[in-house]
């Protein structure tokens, strides 16, 4: 059966009457894991936009949601298997699974998911230095801090009393493009106390992936990354 691996990137899905920009949590050959609050009905057929590693655009995948996160896990989100990939997105996944030695593309077979692998190993794509003020609202408060780092998957915030994992707030990030804030959900991935901290040299606060925003936050979060990495 095919074997899943560890990937965070950028996703766009639209149908079961809704359409959001998120992130991925895990690809196989046959499937991808997209991160969202919000779920589309078993058996919804999407169009997905995925940017895979190498890539230099957004590549088109047709697919059917297959199944919602796996009894007792605790990330938000739902499986797709692809029905139809285009020969460009094939050979880019392809390429990505033998590189990260995951099983290849072959026969069809079910999705199953795996052990979801330490923060460090999923990320993609590189984090940049950004000192940007966020706005944080959680179910337990609402906070102002200032962001240590951030990349197209999430953002680490700089934070003496972090929440705990799995924490999902709304934030809302000023970008340096002299614009209103752009506004986003997000989920806690990654955690460093202020022990943890003190103790490596590191700064304290939370890492944060991207679990559900508008088209409008993707193209300028892009933006503000390439003009941070110039």
């Amino acid at each position: 059966m095919p074997s899943t691996i560890p990937l965070v990137v950028p996703v766009r899905f639209s149908g079961g009457g809704l359409s959001m920009q998120t992130t991925t949590s895990r690809i196989s050959a046959e499937g991808v894991f997209v991160r969202s609050l919000i779920c589309p009905k078993q058996g919804s057929a999407l169009q997905l936009k995925l940017a895979l590693p190498g890539s230099p655009r957004m590549l088109d995948v047709q697919g059917t949601v297959a199944a919602g996160a796996p009894a007792g896990s605790k990330e938000n989100g739902f499986w797709v298997r692809f029905d139809t990939l285009a020969q460009q997105t094939r050979a880019f996944l392809d390429a990505l699974l033998r590189q990260r030695g995951a099983q290849g593309l072959g026969t069809r077979q079910e999705l199953v998911p795996r052990t979801v692998a330490p923060p460090d190993s999923r990320r993609t794509y590189a984090r940049v230095p950004a000192h940007l003020h966020v706005g944080w609202t959680s179910s337990r408060d609402f906070l102002s801090a200032w962001s240590e780092n951030i990349s197209r998957g999430g953002i680490f915030i700089a934070l003496e009393n972090p929440p705990p994992l799995r924490e999902l707030v709304d934030l809302s990030v000023e970008l340096p493009d002299g614009k209103p804030p752009v506004r986003t959900q997000a989920e806690v991935v990654h955690v460093v106390t202020a022990a943890e901290a003190r103790a490596s040299g590191r700064v304290a606060g939370a890492g944060l992936q991207f679990v559900g925003a508008s088209d409008e936050f993707r193209q300028r979060l892009d933006d503000c990354i390439a003009a941070l990495s110039e």
